[in-house]
């Protein structure tokens, strides 16, 4: 699934946000701690740990972080609870000065649950990490 926002912030504020993992509490109250457990030579991390609350479920995962291309941040679950994949790209492209902001989900489940309601909750979790992302942009970009 993709979701995609205009933001009223430069590309680098927003990549700035996306890649500052341990600040992710202060925008997203879903997101209870996250640790830098590994970083790349260049000092950017290259694996976190995440602790969840989301929909009253406690999770902690692992995740590797890649940087696909300038304007990109990639995370992959290495190991997790409630899924048995999670993997997100955050895009961003500048247009002066607004950008587009492309958050791309894919999720599978551990646990049977029907198709449509794995669509369903991913979706409202992707729409709610864009626009809180969005928020976060904006109030910064001021």
């Amino acid at each position: 699934m993709s979701k995609t926002v205009e933001v009223a912030a430069d590309e680098n504020v927003i990549l700035g946000i996306v890649a500052d993992f341990e600040a992710y509490p202060q925008w997203n109250e879903e997101v209870q701690g996250c640790w830098i457990l590994h970083r790349y030579d260049d000092g950017r991390p290259s694996q976190l740990r995440l602790d969840t609350l989301i929909q009253g479920n406690a999770g902690t995962y692992i995740q590797a972080v890649y940087y696909p291309a300038p304007n990109q941040i990639q995370t992959v679950m290495q190991q997790g609870e409630h899924f048995s994949k999670q993997e997100q790209l955050f895009s961003v492209v500048g247009m002066g000065p607004t950008s587009l902001l492309t958050v791309d989900m894919d999720v599978e489940t551990t646990f049977p649950v029907p198709a449509m309601m794995v669509k369903k909750v991913a979706n409202e979790a992707l729409e709610h990490l864009a626009d809180n992302l969005k928020k976060r942009a904006e109030e910064l970009a001021v």
